[in-house]
């Protein structure tokens, strides 16, 4: 049984449009699970500076427990990309990363997103 040529392209076309719905869903899948993990760390990161000028722990610290929440989050964070300023009272932590999108499937990045945080100490009232 032969399908005519019609029904032919129409399916063809439905396999265009489900293809295309396929890659912006998986894209705006991507892109809202990166900004919400991006928002969970910047949540810590107050968190972090608030708990860390009230202690007045070093530098170091206030690092790596920053690194271990991103690590957590499968955000791709490096040591240098965190920049630790003064201390107690005056404590300023400045992160900036780049996340890329890839394309599903082929894993090639499309879009670079980047986020940028500064976070001061902010003494209680």
């Amino acid at each position: 049984m032969a399908i005519p040529r019609d029904a032919s392209n129409r399916r063809i076309v439905l396999w265009l449009w489900v293809l295309v719905a396929f890659f912006y869903f998986y894209l705006s899948y991507d892109y809202i699970h990166i900004t919400k993990n991006d928002r969970e760390f910047g949540d810590y990161l107050r968190y972090v500076v608030q708990l860390a000028g009230n202690q007045r722990r070093p530098a170091k610290e206030i690092r790596s427990l920053l690194l271990v929440k991103a690590e957590e989050l499968s955000l791709p964070l490096k040591s240098e990309q965190i920049t630790v300023l003064g201390g107690g009272d005056s404590l300023n932590v400045n992160v900036s990363y780049d996340v890329d999108i890839d394309l599903p499937l082929l894993k090639r990045e499309i879009y670079t997103k980047r986020f940028d945080h500064k976070e001061h100490y902010r003494s209680p009232r």
